[in-house]
Formats: structure tokens, C-alpha cells, sequence
């Protein structure tokens, strides 16, 4: 390993974690103000078509994202196809998707102009999230330094925005279109920085879109269910019950994820590594993998550790006493983020023995699952029972329902080896984690 890889694949996840950690902090804080200043209500409104809308976004990312990495990595002459044929395929689902989720808004409440309002503004940044697909390239060469360089700039600019609209007290409206304003600034800025630093030509042609629909329509059900049974809880929450208690819900859903980046940085720059060295290892590639799961889940447990302790001193101080009530949801969706970052950790398994139909399996059942529990749940418990219900399906859906298929039984295993490693972590610098992780593979700059 030479050690300009071992210098990129740092310097990427480094750059990652600057990103989601500048993200993080500026969501503690211009958030915090904005939920304090809409009050539970109104910042539920928000919450709510979030919600929807981020069902339709997944829709019309057409399950791509862990294919175009994986595809291109496989056949590197066809990455500008690949890219272009990709990044038109999600402008035009995006574009059906926009009237679809206000007649969804529409038929769910109708007469309700301030939501409808709302829906439409944040949707723009649905379409204009499609740069997102460039975003690809930039992960597969490990450059994600210029990713982080965009969208620093892009919650720079919405959160001055922002605080404009504080200052003038403006409608709930402003807010929701401040969402959209941050990713037309991102779409913008890595445009640009996607324009001068590869020479990648891109192409579109009905081939490559063929043949990526064939790889990731397993993908778009697993990536729909997957944010289904994410955001269904809100959805339920709000329909049971109201748009104030989906606020409260959502203050504590923002804490117990806020840390996941961290650990989900190093998965996704991990990810190509561990991929290229089943080609020559396949030994060293589950080895690797196991190191990786057992990294990550050392983090998320020890920060879902911290905020089931200590939760309830960030909700008074950051979201105020008005969001006192979402400690015990704040607790139980802690570690129902643990068991998230070992499903995402996961996806790096999927991608690379290509299990891609058992993992639409695994996360429609989950869904399915997670709506019957947070209609009970719900009923019975109100918003600690929409966390409870979150809690039950990840554990179902990362541990339980491999064992039900004889080829993914083996990922079950793997999970539970990977605990003999968090204990040669406990000690170790991150620094050193990454170097011993590096110095075991080979990868080609």
C-alpha cells in the first residue's frame, strides 16, 4: 500500500466528516432557533412534507446510488455513460414525481393551503437534487473533498438565509423554500467543481439505462422501503394525532441521528476498497469488512450511550422546554441508529456479493412490519411508541430476516465476529484504526 492511498482514503473520509460535522453544528443551532421560533406545530409542518417528499426523492433516484459505484468500478470505460444516462433518467422521475407528491398533500389534507404551499416549495429541491448523481464520481476516486467544499458553502449561504428570516419573522413558508435555495447552491457549486476536475465525457443511451434498471430495480424497492418505514412514523404520527406532537418527534429523531455521519463517513469511503478486494481475496475481503462493521458500531454505540444519558440537557438547551417530551422517544431512536449504521455498513456486503434481490426482500418486509407497529404503537403510546416501533423493525431488519434466506444467513455471522474487533479498537486513535485498516489493502490510485 503506498502511501498516497493510504493518504486519500483519510484525507476522503476526513474531508466527510468535516462536511456532516460543520452540518451537524449548523443544524443545532439555526435549526434549534428556527424549531424554537415556528414553535412544535409549524416546524411539524415541515416535518411532515419532509416526510412525504423524501419518499418521492428516493423514488426518483431510481435505487442507483450503490449500482453506478459498484457497475463502475466493474467497468470503468463506461463511467461517463453510466453517469449521464443516470443523471437524466433522475431529472425526468424527479420531474413526474413533483405533481404526484402535491396530489398526494392534496388528497391527504384537502383545503389545507399553508401545507400544500409548503410541499410545493420544498419539492423544487427534489429536482434539483439530481446532482446528486455527479456526487458518484466523486465518492468512486475518493474525492469527496470537493463535495464537502460545496455543500459547506451551500448550508453557509441557506443558513444566513435563514437568519434573515428569523430577523424579519417570517412565514413558515420561507422556511420550507430555504430548503430548496440549499441544494440549488450545492447542484451549482458541484457542477462546477464536477466541470474542472474530471474529463469525464457524459452520455446517455438507452443501453446503459437498460442495463442499470435491470441492476437496481431491486434496488428502487429496497430504497423505498427503506425510507418508508424511516419516515412512516412521522406520516402516522401526524395523521393520529397532530402536526405539534410530529414536531416534538422530530426534535428527537435530529439528536439521536446527528452523530451517524461519523460512522458513515468511513463506511462510504471504506466501501470501494472493500469491494475491489473480494477481486483478489475473498478471505481478506470479509476480514476487512468486519473491521469496518466493528469500527462503526463501536461509535454509534458509544454515542447512542451519550444521548440516552444525557438527551434530556440537549433537548432543554437547544430546542427549549417546549420539546421536553421527546426524551424517552429520544432514547429508544438512539439505538434504533445503532442498528441503522450496522444496516448501512451492511449495504457494502449486499453491494459486493451482489445480494441486491435478498435486500429488497429484507426492507419491504420492514416496512410493512414498521407500518402495522406504528399504527399500535401509535395508539398505544403515542410518540414513544412510533420510536418503539422504529426500534423493532431495524432489529428485525438487520439481524432477523437474513436468517430466513440459506445465502444471506452468513451475513448474521459475519455481524456477530465483528465484536471480537471493537475490543482491539477500544484503545486506538482513529488515525491508527485507519492505518492498520490500510496497510491490509491494496488500492489502486
Amino acid at each position: 500500500m503506498s502511501s498516497g492511498s493510504k493518504k486519500k482514503i483519510l484525507s476522503n473520509s476526513v474531508w466527510i466528516i468535516i462536511r456532516h460535522l460543520y452540518s451537524m453544528l449548523t443544524s443545532l443551532t439555526v435549526v434549534a432557533l428556527i424549531a424554537r421560533f415556528l414553535g412544535p406545530s409549524d416546524y411539524g409542518l415541515i416535518s411532515y412534507c419532509t416526510s412525504v417528499i423524501s419518499i418521492f426523492t428516493t423514488l426518483s433516484g431510481l435505487g442507483l446510488d450503490n449500482v453506478i459505484v459498484s457497475e463502475t468500478i466493474r467497468n470503468p470505460g463506461r463511467k461517463g455513460g453510466y453517469l449521464g444516462t443516470a443523471l437524466l433518467m433522475r431529472l425526468i422521475a424527479s420531474f413526474i414525481s413533483y405533481p404526484m407528491i402535491l396530489g398526494v398533500i392534496h388528497l391527504a389534507d384537502p383545503g389545507n393551503k399553508t401545507l400544500l404551499t409548503v410541499a410545493a416549495l420544498q419539492s423544487i429541491g427534489m429536482i434539483l437534487q439530481t446532482y446528486e448523481v455527479l456526487i458518484y464520481w466523486f465518492r468512486i476516486e475518493l474525492k469527496m473533498k470537493y463535495v464537502s467544499i460545496a455543500m459547506v458553502c451551500a448550508i453557509t449561504v441557506t443558513s444566513v438565509f435563514r437568519v434573515i428570516l428569523l430577523i424579519n419573522k417570517a412565514s413558515v413558508s420561507w422556511f420550507a423554500f430555504s430548503l430548496s435555495l440549499q441544494a440549488l447552491a450545492a447542484a451549482a457549486i458541484i457542477s462546477v467543481f464536477f466541470a474542472k476536475k474530471t474529463d469525464v465525457k457524459l452520455t446517455a443511451s438507452i443501453a446503459d439505462a437498460r442495463d442499470l434498471l435491470k441492476l437496481s430495480y431491486n434496488c428502487i424497492l429496497s430504497a423505498m422501503s427503506v425510507i418508508i418505514y424511516m419516515h412512516a412514523d412521522r406520516i402516522i404520527l401526524e395523521k393520529m394525532t397532530d402536526s405539534s406532537r410530529v414536531g416534538i418527534y422530530s426534535a428527537a429523531v435530529t439528536l439521536a441521528t446527528c452523530w451517524q455521519f461519523i460512522p458513515m463517513a468511513l463506511i462510504d469511503s471504506s466501501r470501494p476498497v472493500v469491494i475491489a478486494r473480494r477481486k483478489t481475496s475473498q478471505t481478506e475481503y470479509l476480514d476487512l469488512f468486519k473491521q469496518v462493521m466493528a469500527g462503526t458500531n463501536l461509535i454509534s454505540f458509544l454515542f447512542a450511550l451519550l444521548m440516552s444519558s444525557l438527551g434530556w440537557i440537549f433537548i432543554y438547551y437547544i430546542y427549549g422546554n417546549e420539546y421536553m417530551d421527546a426524551f424517552i422517544p429520544l432514547i429508544i431512536l438512539s439505538w434504533s441508529s445503532f442498528m441503522a449504521v450496522s444496516g448501512y455498513s451492511r449495504s457494502i456486503w449486499i453491494t459486493g456479493e451482489g445480494f441486491y434481490k435478498y435486500d429488497k426482500r429484507f426492507t419491504v418486509t420492514a416496512a410493512v412490519i414498521d407500518i402495522i407497529l406504528d399504527i399500535i404503537l401509535i395508539r398505544m403510546m403515542g410518540i414513544a411508541g412510533a420510536a418503539l416501533a422504529t426500534l423493532i423493525t431495524y432489529i428485525y431488519e438487520v439481524l432477523i430476516v437474513p436468517l430466513f434466506f440459506r445465502e444471506t444467513r452468513g451475513f448474521t455471522k459475519l455481524y456477530f465476529q465483528s465484536f471480537r474487533y471493537m475490543t482491539r479498537f477500544s484503545g486506538r486513535s482513529a488515525r491508527e484504526m485507519l492505518g492498520e485498516f490500510t496497510q491490509r489493502n491494496r488500492l489502486t490510485e
